[in-house]
């Protein structure tokens, strides 16, 4: 269970985050929705340590500020925005081993490392892309990639910064049932960034949105999806309506 208390991000004189409380036990996914510039990223960044941030961060009962960076990065799988480009001559397997080994791969690797990375390889069914290098991917297959990097370590926490941004129709639906599933499965807190309402309706279990900096709402995904709601947040008129198999379908009307 990941229990946040006033966390905040302050980037030199501007509080990017304001304090703000919220909880996501094991086994849910959390969707961080807002509009650009609402602070979405650099809450996901001070989660991960990558941001100098204020308040108590507790994973499973620790406290991160209190861990190592590498007992950090052994509970933390963090996918950035976009992807990290990788060396153009790594393949996918060396990339999801150095994300167990860090520099150590030219000393050897483990069973278990390989187990591991063969693994996330069957998950992702990334298995052809095994021995092909990063210049020969295309951008959705290197988010994939990163996606398994995320994941090989077995991380109790995932942060996700909009992971379905270079993929097509198709991926994006394949990736973010993958990491339900993970996330339900091994019992892990997920926290991912979303920009695509329909996607955090079908996939999320609640979300948290973002307006100027501070907490706007949070709560189960049925609850969040109200007109008024939508309209103070992104500033767009929605339609809301219920399809088949009880998924909610967001269509934005005008601008409000």
């Amino acid at each position: 269970m990941l229990a946040v208390e006033q966390f905040s991000v302050r980037i030199g004189r501007a509080e990017i985050v304001k304090p703000l409380d919220f909880s996501v036990a094991a086994g849910e996914c959390l969707a961080v929705l807002g509009r650009n510039g609402a602070g979405k990223t650099s809450l996901v960044r001070g989660l991960a340590g990558l941001l100098a941030h204020h308040g108590r961060v507790a994973l499973d009962g620790t406290q991160l500020d209190s861990l190592n960076a590498a007992e950090r990065s052994r509970r933390i799988g963090y996918m950035a925005q976009g992807s990290a480009q990788p060396s153009a001559e790594l393949t996918t397997l060396d990339m999801l081993l150095l994300a167990q080994n860090g520099s150590r791969l030219g000393w050897g690797v483990s069973t278990d490392s390989l187990t591991r990375a063969e693994e996330m390889l069957a998950l992702l069914d990334l298995q052809p892309l095994a021995h092909r290098v990063a210049s020969q991917m295309s951008g959705g297959q290197r988010q994939m990639v990163a996606l398994g990097a995320a994941l090989v370590r077995r991380p109790r926490l995932l942060l996700l910064d909009e992971p379905t941004s270079a993929l097509d129709l198709a991926n994006q639906l394949k990736l973010l049932e993958i990491v339900r599933d993970y996330t339900r499965r091994e019992g892990i807190a997920t926290v991912m960034v979303l920009h695509d309402l329909n996607l955090a309706t079908r996939y999320a279990d609640r979300v948290l949105m973002l307006a100027g900096g501070a907490l706007a709402h949070i709560g189960p995904v049925r609850d969040a999806m109200r007109p008024d709601l939508l309209a103070e947040v992104f500033g767009v008129h929605c339609g809301i309506y219920q399809i088949d198999g009880g998924h909610t379908a967001i269509y934005p009307l005008a601008t409000a």
